[in-house]
């Protein structure tokens, strides 16, 4: 077994560093949009070790399915919904928002929907290639702060309406 990631793997978890600072310079409740190895894992620690508590939804019920039998807790609360309209993710302030989540467009529409409740919000797969998929750059222009993450592939931007990042 090689100890060294696939390339799949690294396109996976390219969002990693931005993540956890956003995470560091943040307090309170952490939102997970769309569940999967790398961030369901880092956010889930990361919360449990500060004491800080995550919720994570996913429309894909094998990815929410999967998320549930491995770290679902008293502090870590997954859900499957068929439809974010149908979840009130404006009812609090968030202190960090992780979109990466399906379908494409919803991508969109809830960083809208969550920009002037969550101290940071961190999209990823934010290059210009992808914008047909996910309309990033459509949303820059309502956040005070910017902050494109271009190290690895795919990129990440980490925006708010409240605290400039610092990487």
């Amino acid at each position: 077994m090689s100890n060294k990631l696939t390339k799949r793997e690294m396109k996976a978890c390219s969002h990693i560093f931005p993540l956890v600072r956003a995470f560091e310079q943040s307090e309170g409740d952490v939102l997970e949009l769309g569940t999967g190895y790398f961030s369901t894992l880092l956010l889930h620690w990361m919360c449990t070790m500060t004491g800080r508590k995550l919720i994570s939804y996913d429309t894909e019920e094998k990815w929410a399915k999967k998320a549930q039998e491995t770290w679902a807790n008293d502090n870590h609360e997954i859900y499957h919904i068929k439809d974010l309209d149908s979840v009130n993710i404006t009812d609090r302030h968030w202190g960090l928002v992780f979109i990466d989540h399906a379908p494409s467009i919803r991508r969109q529409i809830d960083t809208l929907r969550l920009k002037d409740h969550a101290d940071f919000l961190v999209l990823h797969d934010t290059e210009p290639r992808e914008d047909k998929r996910y309309r990033y750059s459509e949303v820059y222009k309502y956040f005070k702060y910017v902050y494109r993450y271009t190290k690895h592939f795919p990129h990440t931007a980490v925006i708010s309406n409240f605290k400039e990042f610092k990487p």
